[in-house]
């Protein structure tokens, strides 16, 4: 189960990046600094982002428990499901604040687009990184092949039934736990 701590560590990158980048804006001199800072940045933070609910995928562990395991694996593997969850929740929700602030986004409609758009990339990088077993990694060490991999699943919709039959429920899925979470954070 050591593959947990180190998934949990990845789960927390996101949410690091987000937290920094927060402070980074309060304490920034310049807006226009800040703007030009921001892609590359707002780029590196959606790479890693899909690793904080991929956590959830680690539940197909549960079958290699043995009787007398089961509970505590599931129960094991759960809570590190529900804090990876809560790390990347946690984390669109500071970034989407941020981008807020700087842009001064108007409209709740155009957050929520976002919001949407971004927990539907993370189920596309949950099926990248579970059934193509790509890694985060794998952007700087294969990014022609990995860019040919995701580009196909859009490109060849048909051609790639399996996919979409996994992306559209975890995406609605993580779109149902974000508005659960949501609901809590705005009342916090």
């Amino acid at each position: 189960m050591l593959f947990l701590v180190w998934n949990l560590f990845l789960a927390l990158l996101p949410y690091g990046i987000s937290l920094w980048f927060e402070t980074s804006i309060a304490s920034a001199f310049s807006t226009v600094i800040i703007r030009w800072f921001t892609v590359p940045v707002f780029i590196i933070w959606l790479l890693v982002l899909p690793n904080a609910p991929y956590i959830i995928t680690d539940l197909i562990h549960i079958r290699n428990a043995s009787g007398a395991f089961l509970i505590y694996d599931s129960i094991l593997i759960a809570s590190f499901a529900i804090t990876g969850c809560w790390a990347g929740f946690k984390s669109i929700y500071q970034m989407i604040k941020s981008l807020s602030s700087i842009y001064r986004f108007k409209k709740n409609l155009f957050k929520i687009i976002i919001e949407y758009m971004i927990l539907i990339l993370c189920a596309v990088g949950i099926y990248l990184g579970r059934d193509l077993r790509w890694n985060s990694w794998d952007i700087i060490q294969h990014p022609d092949q990995l860019f040919i991999d995701t580009l196909s699943i859009f490109i060849y919709p048909l051609s790639h039934q399996t996919a979409w039959l996994q992306i559209m429920p975890m995406s609605i899925f993580l779109i149902v736990l974000y508005k659960l979470f949501l609901q809590y954070e705005t009342k916090v």
